[in-house]
């Protein structure tokens, strides 16, 4: 797979604090190696589409996710931030 972030994604976790920059490493560390591991939590949201393409949501800390959409062979992670960033 070729994983790509976003400017807006790039800028959110430019922002976020160190502690969460280091889980959200570890967290693509283990995601490149095997997306399904289960510690990811990664699961579909339903009815939540971005550019046309089925919205995925990844664990990174308790109270921190990952958005990312799935275009064949191409990863694109959107928006990094609390878990808020889910219903926007």
């Amino acid at each position: 797979m070729i994983y790509r972030r976003t400017v807006g994604f790039k800028r959110e976790f430019r922002n976020l604090p160190p502690e969460i920059k280091r889980a959200a490493r570890a967290k693509f560390a283990l995601f490149s190696a095997n997306w399904r591991h289960p510690s990811l939590h990664c699961h579909k949201l339903t009815g939540v589409f971005w550019h046309g393409h089925q919205v995925f949501d990844l664990y990174v800390a308790e109270k921190y996710r990952v958005l990312f959409v799935i275009d064949r062979d191409i990863v694109v992670s959107f928006s990094i931030g609390t878990h808020g960033i889910v219903s926007k």
